[in-house]
């Protein structure tokens, strides 16, 4: 362990751990709880597709994401409101757009780069000052909207059509937990990859969800299962050469069947 802590890449690969495990297991709650899943799926490729254009053109690759988080997020919610498509379909659009993009782009690109692997696949060891001090601000910023939203948030992701007539925008909050979702998604790019990241999102709160029926120990529990293995998934690849967001999520897979075998020989989801 200590000629695992002696490395700096490795200590900044440690906090960046830490704080898009906790951030996308604290955003992957409501993701959960909301059904929007599939949403997550759409950003994420638009998020890729961003990247690989950010690369083919040279630009930042986060600056991209963000602006294709953004509109896939507008579209989303245009499709959902103005079409006569379902919201399956609708996001499935998209989400077939959004992939169509980033195979173009990819392939439009005069020679093979790393670059584009890494942000596929994810790796924590190749996370930046600047990624880092990016993933902190966006926790926070999670952080600091559920907190403050928290009874608002709760209502309406249980009872939306009773918030809405008790006041509570409710349409409101959605769009606005969509692009918390969405920001996760960009800050987790680089650390887990896009093939992983909505499985980060999930796995944590779905597995929170097999052990509790209150939504705060849900929140603490799926906060603490998605540092604790995004930490040992990162020990893990260290030591195993292996890519850190593949390692990740596959602890994070047998932590969720355990769960379920917890719940398939009696166990109870704890009541508050």
């Amino acid at each position: 362990m200590t000629e695992f802590l002696s490395f700096s890449f490795v200590r900044m690969g440690l906090m960046a751990a830490v704080i898009i495990g906790a951030t996308c297991s604290l955003i992957g709650v409501f993701v959960v709880l909301r059904g929007m899943s599939y949403v997550g799926a759409g950003i994420s490729h638009g998020c890729l597709a961003g990247v690989a254009l950010a690369l083919l053109l040279g630009w930042h690759p986060m600056l991209l994401s963000v602006i294709a988080t953004l509109i896939m997020v507008f579209f989303i919610e245009i499709l959902g409101r103005k079409a006569s498509l379902k919201m399956d379909a609708s996001i499935g659009v998209i989400f077939s757009l959004a992939m169509a993009f980033a195979v173009l782009f990819i392939g439009m690109m005069r020679r093979y780069t790393q670059d584009i692997m890494s942000y596929l696949f994810g790796n924590l060891l190749q996370v930046t000052p600047a990624d880092l001090w990016a993933g902190l601000a966006v926790g926070l910023l999670v952080s600091l909207v559920i907190a403050l939203f928290y009874k608002e948030i709760q209502f309406s992701t249980f009872d939306p059509e009773m918030a809405e007539v008790s006041g509570i925008p409710a349409a409101v909050i959605s769009l606005l937990l969509t692009l918390l979702m969405g920001l996760t998604i960009v800050i987790s790019l680089k650390a887990v990859g896009e093939l992983m990241v909505l499985a980060l999102i999930v796995l944590p709160a779905s597995t929170a969800y097999q052990l509790t029926r209150t939504l705060r120990k849900m929140i603490i529990i799926s906060v603490a299962l998605g540092v604790f293995a995004s930490v040992t998934g990162l020990v893990a690849s260290f030591y195993l050469n292996a890519p850190s967001g593949p390692t990740i999520v596959i602890i994070l897979g047998f932590m969720f069947f355990l769960s379920l075998l917890l719940r398939g020989v009696g166990f109870k989801r704890q009541p508050g």
